[in-house]
């Protein structure tokens, strides 16, 4: 098979490897289309948190976590799947006895593996990390499974009730996931972004309204939709600096900041405490999800609740990989899609 492999920081290579063996409970899938995860260019260019794979003829399939795809072989004693049935993995194997898998807390699990190798034709999972994609969802949409789950986890810790303004800060293909589950939930929505053409996608997708901060002070105008409280909770979903410190500047007493992914490089940020102190603001983050966010993104796209294939501005072959990695990181496209 066609796989993507690293030899070193971005030395990126398609060549061709042995199609991987499965064991008795795992499943042979065809990948039909893996989305591209800003996570997976920082793997790339040797700048994550913690390498992803070995260099060489281990990275085959490299950190690609966005897929989707069609059983082709299962183990022997695998029942639950078939040839044919579409699917999409939940990519963390937890070990199901540290402190934080006994609270269900998955995501956080001290010693999980992940099921990526994404950016090949084929990826083995074992089958209870695996689930059946509806048959009025697309492959492509599927392929969103893993980023809504990431989302959902988020709003369960906002826990907005109807009525709640939630500002989002970053306006990429996250933040407009982020928006729309915001919406399900009953939230007003206030997506700040300086990209002209992804304030439009928010308006269009459901915004109340849709801020540039670079042409707009986006404090006061928060406040001045919020009858000047500001808003009940701000998630945010880029790493630029001067975006992480002006939130705090846009929340309402007691309302709650979500640090939404990573930030690369790191960044050092500068916060009045007092304005935490006083305000009783809550600060926290939001990392991965557990299955069960997975089974809940599947049912949404089935549904129809959350529209994501118009989020989807590019698509490119395996072979075309590097480009679309240059791609994503120029902030010219929205969700970036490979069909290997």
């Amino acid at each position: 098979m066609k796989a993507a492999l690293v030899y070193g920081p971005r030395d990126l290579r398609i060549e061709e490897v042995d199609i991987p063996d499965i064991n008795d409970d795992e499943v042979l899938v065809r990948v039909r289309v893996i989305g591209i995860c800003p996570s997976d260019v920082r793997a790339y260019e040797g700048v994550y948190k913690r390498q992803m794979y070995q260099y060489g003829k281990d990275s085959y399939g490299l950190s690609g976590h966005e897929w989707s795809g069609e059983v082709v072989e299962t183990g022997s004693s695998v029942k639950d799947f078939s040839p044919g049935d579409r699917v999409v993995p939940e990519i963390i194997v937890p070990c199901g006895i540290c402190k934080f898998c006994r609270k269900g807390m998955t995501n956080l699990c001290a010693n999980k593996k992940n099921i990526i190798r994404g950016y090949a034709q084929y990826a083995k999972v074992p089958s209870k990390f695996l689930f059946k994609i509806p048959l009025n969802v697309s492959f492509e949409a599927a392929a969103f499974a893993e980023p809504i789950a990431v989302c959902l986890h988020t709003n369960e810790i906002v826990s907005p009730m109807p009525g709640d303004t939630i500002l989002i800060i970053g306006g990429g293909p996250m933040g407009l996931i982020h928006l729309q589950i915001s919406k399900i939930s009953g939230a007003t929505v206030i997506l700040s972004e300086v990209i002209e053409k992804r304030l439009e996608m928010a308006k269009e997708i459901g915004a109340d309204a849709a801020v540039n901060p670079a042409r707009e002070d986006l404090s006061k105008k928060v406040k001045e939709l919020t009858g000047g409280y500001g808003a009940d909770a701000a998630i945010i979903a880029t790493g630029n600096k001067t975006a992480i410190e002006s939130t705090f500047k846009t929340v309402s007493g007691a309302g709650t900041i979500i640090f939404f992914g990573g930030t690369y490089p790191p960044v050092n940020v500068e916060i009045d405490p007092n304005i935490i102190h006083y305000g009783e603001i809550k600060v926290t983050g939001s990392y991965d999800h557990t299955p069960t966010h997975v089974e809940r993104a599947l049912k949404l796209l089935s549904e129809g609740s959350i529209k994501v294939e118009k989020l989807i501005s590019n698509t490119f072959s395996l072979s075309q990989l590097k480009e679309a990695f240059e791609l994503v990181k120029s902030a010219d496209a929205l969700k970036v899609n490979i069909k290997p």
